[in-house]
């Protein structure tokens, strides 16, 4: 049986005993760490499944310790729980905003530290287990594709492989998304129900923070099944006359709790109407992408601010925040996976939902450009044909 290796980080010693005693078994293999600088050299050169990481430490605490491990290629995949004595749900809070999976309080109750450390590798594990069988189907396809291509095969023949190929990958990627999306309906199910009655503000906080990341998740699973299709070319457009403003205003009602939780105002700088044609249903999907990216980006207690400029036959649609920069501004910016760099700030701003709003403009024909302003932020523009009233 494989024993997998977790790493618990405290100053102090005795605490380290008391995890030892709980995850001694034939299924862990407990390594420690003093302080986080310890745990930092640990981890470059080992390689952990999970960190049991203490908040409250001298010098580097565990806040800082989880970010430079987030913003490291090697460490930021590993799952981190944080370990705290405190009752406090700011403190919880950020740290599953820096990048922690999950959190215990002392003194530990072992049947819930060993959930919970059983839960987060378990999920570490099948998310290998989906890169690696991802990259195998990539491999295949380009494999197949070289073969067919030197040995001069019947092209019939090899369109009909390469088509399974693409099958199976999306026939796994519906697959995935099922199983997520059942148990994750279930567990927003009875996350209502708590929220009903559960009178601790406090707990009722701690219920709603896993309703919203499991919402994330079914969001997850949806974008790469929209991605999949939209890729392969197996999205049928829908397209009707839509007015641009009641999508900006139907997108702004969505984000509406994110944007009171960054304390951000969104600013639609425009009285005119417009009418395009167009997939309604993927526009309010493209627009609320670009601006949870703003969103995301910009700093808090700032603005998004959205404008049109309009001629005869098009609209320009400018979003514009005062976030960091796109990695490479050049004219002819094409949204695509980016391959992680030694900072990985760099390339943050590069999300998954800007990859599905590029293959959904392209599907309309709309264009897209980026650029970063001089004094600050960036500026994103959609260029659209409009229908004339």
């Amino acid at each position: 049986m494989k024993k997998y290796k977790v790493l618990a980080v405290d100053d102090i010693i005795d605490n380290i005993r008391v995890l030892q005693s709980i995850l001694d078994s034939e299924v862990y293999e407990l390594d420690y760490a003093l302080s986080g600088k310890e745990a930092i050299k640990k981890c470059v050169m080992n390689d952990f499944d999970l960190i049991l990481l203490d908040i409250m430490m001298p010098g580097m605490d565990g806040y800082e310790t989880c970010e430079y491990l987030k913003s490291k290629l090697k460490t930021k995949d590993i799952p981190i729980i944080f370990v705290t004595a405190m009752n406090d749900s700011e403190a919880i809070i950020k740290g599953f905003e820096i990048g922690g999976q999950d959190y215990v309080t002392k003194p530990y109750n072992p049947k819930e530290l060993c959930a919970r450390v059983k839960t987060q590798i378990d999920l570490k594990v099948k998310n290998e287990s989906l890169k690696r069988l991802n990259l195998e189907l990539e491999e295949r396809v380009a494999a197949r594709t070289l073969e067919l291509y030197e040995s001069n095969l019947d092209l019939a023949k090899a369109n009909k492989k390469l088509t399974k190929l693409e099958e199976a990958k999306g026939d796994y990627l519906f697959l995935m998304s099922s199983e997520l999306r059942n148990p994750l309906n279930g567990i927003i199910g009875f996350s209502d129900m708590l929220e009903y009655s559960i009178k601790n503000k406090t707990h009722l906080k701690y219920v709603k923070l896993i309703k919203q990341a499991c919402e994330n998740l079914i969001g997850v699973s949806d974008t790469a099944l929209l991605l999949s299709a939209l890729r392969f070319e197996k999205y049928d457009l829908n397209k009707s006359e839509v007015s641009l403003n009641q999508i900006f205003k139907a997108c702004s009602e969505s984000l509406n709790l994110k944007l009171k939780d960054r304390k951000i105002k969104l600013k639609i700088a425009t009285k005119k109407q417009f009418k395009i044609d167009a997939d309604e249903d993927l526009l309010k999907l493209c627009f609320t992408k670009l601006l949870e990216n703003s969103i995301y980006n910009a700093p808090a207690k700032s603005s998004v601010k959205i404008s049109f400029v309009d001629d005869d036959n098009s609209i320009n649609i400018i979003i514009e925040d005062k976030g960091m920069h796109f990695e490479n501004n050049s004219p002819d910016y094409n949204f695509t996976f980016y391959k992680p760099t030694h900072n990985e700030k760099e390339t943050k701003r590069l999300t998954s939902g800007l990859i599905v709003v590029k293959l959904i403009l392209d599907l309309h024909n709309f264009g897209i450009d980026v650029a970063n302003n001089i004094d600050g932020g960036v500026q994103i523009k959609i260029n659209i044909f409009k229908k004339n009233d």
